[in-house]
């Protein structure tokens, strides 16, 4: 009786064994080749690849299984799984000449595959996020990286390549604040020509903040010398782009700097910096405030701008950039402090809603505007008016394109790319400021939802 019930129980085993082999043991090599190929030949993509996938690492049928993943992921767009399963196909036999075929189809056009993504990818994330605020979080950046990069080698070997590495992982990101900038490009500029003049000069400031990656990532010490070149498009293209809250933080950050006769930044004069500032700000504001007035009408929570206050503002702004092409020509502390209260006061009557981000702190942010400053400031004090003859001196080099006694020379001297830029990204803000300001119309004429009303 025993030996029946054992033997009962052994059948029932086997016969549960023969129905259901896949939940009850493992398969063969051969029997789960033979098992998706019969998948991949009824045209069932998902269990083809359930079976063959882990198949690739096994020595009988890797390199057919890779081949048959390869084909099946490229069918169906998925080009980087494509391009690993041919690539471990070719390792399993380099000389086959199918193998090489089919990787050489598969990682084609993969890094422009790449590109596109992370470009959609930063433009997603950026999207509703101003240009120009941007720009001035990368120029800030890009001051730092150039910074901490000219001291990087004076470091302890393992904390030389730590630093390295981290700097070269900024520079790649400080790559993709070009994005944004290119975008509003495109969108903003009609005619083609002019397009593609800008869109190549942002083009070659993206690759230079990859080239200082590689170079940073790899000990070169040219890597320095390129972040300088970057910090150059970063500043340059932040001028034509700051709206004027910004643009006057930025203005008295380097207006300070001249005032206190602090050592120029990257070459630049700092009392050419801070005219430049203004330059911007006189050419975008008008736009600027109809603007905002526009989206105040909007949104009851923003403070007014009157126009008195617009006009106060207009006309400061027109002494300050006489006394400043002044003191590029001739610093002198007086008409240096005379800008420096101007400047305080515009900044005193813009709107206080916000939109004067960046300007706290960035005299703290600037490499050059730190424990200078002091220095500076006692400098000045023990040596009289020799600070003033050496901030003369190295205002000359960057004074070169003037070269006219009139003060209105230098604005003249504006080359023609930066005028084009400026009137493109200004043109460009409008838009976006105007797209701005019709959706939130739309969205007060919408009905609120009962549990949203304030009653």
């Amino acid at each position: 009786m025993k030996h029946r019930v054992v033997f009962a129980l052994a059948l029932v085993a086997s016969v549960a064994l023969r129905a259901a082999p896949d939940e009850t043991r493992a398969l063969s090599d051969a029997e789960a080749w033979n098992e998706g190929v019969d998948y991949y030949r009824a045209g069932d993509v998902t269990n083809a690849l359930r079976v063959l996938r882990p198949m690739m690492l096994t020595r009988s049928h890797g390199a057919r299984a890779a081949e048959l993943v390869a084909k099946l992921e490229y069918d169906r767009g998925n080009r980087e799984e494509a391009a690993v399963a041919a690539q471990v196909a070719l390792r399993a036999n380099p000389t086959d000449e199918r193998a090489n075929r089919n990787f050489t189809r598969a990682v084609d056009g993969l890094l422009d595959l790449r590109e596109a993504k992370h470009v959609e990818e930063v433009l997603k994330a950026a999207q509703g996020k101003d240009p120009g605020a941007l720009m001035l979080a990368a120029t800030y950046d890009a001051r730092d990286i150039m910074t901490q990069a000219g001291g990087c080698m004076t470091n302890a070997p393992a904390r030389v390549i730590e630093l390295s590495d981290s700097l070269a992982a900024r520079a790649r990101k400080l790559s993709d604040a070009w994005l944004p900038v290119k975008e509003a490009i495109c969108q903003a500029v009609t005619n083609e020509e002019q397009a593609a003049t800008i869109v190549l000069q942002v083009d070659q400031a993206r690759e230079k903040s990859r080239l200082a990656a590689r170079q940073l990532a790899d000990l070169d010490p040219e890597g320095y010398s390129t972040m300088s070149d970057v910090e150059h498009s970063c500043t340059r293209f932040l001028k034509m782009m700051a709206m004027p809250p910004a643009a006057i933080g930025e203005d008295l950050v380097a207006q300070s700097n001249a005032w206190q006769d602090v050592e120029s930044f990257n070459g630049r004069s700092w009392q050419q910096d801070a005219l430049d500032y203004t330059r911007g700000f006189r050419a975008r504001f008008p736009a600027w405030a109809r603007a905002y007035e526009q989206q105040a009408q909007s949104d009851t929570n923003r403070p007014p701008f009157t126009a008195e206050d617009q006009a106060k503002i207009s006309a400061l702004a027109t002494e300050l950039e006489k006394l400043q092409i002044e003191s590029v020509e001739n610093p002198m502390p007086p008409s240096q402090e005379r800008a420096l209260d101007l400047i305080r006061q515009i900044r005193d009557l813009l709107p206080k809603d916000g939109g004067g981000q960046g300007q706290q702190g960035q005299q703290s942010q600037n490499p050059q505007d730190g424990q200078n400053r002091q220095d500076a400031q006692q400098d000045r004090q023990d040596d009289g008016q020799d600070g003033q003859q050496e901030q003369s001196a190295a205002d000359e080099e960057p004074q070169e394109e003037e070269g006219d006694d009139d003060q209105s020379g230098g604005e003249d001297e504006q080359s023609e790319d930066d005028r084009e830029i400026e009137a493109i990204l200004r043109k460009a803000q409008e838009r976006s400021d105007e797209h701005e300001a019709d959706k939130k119309a739309r969205m007060r004429k919408a009905p609120l939802p009962p549990n949203e009303r304030d009653w």
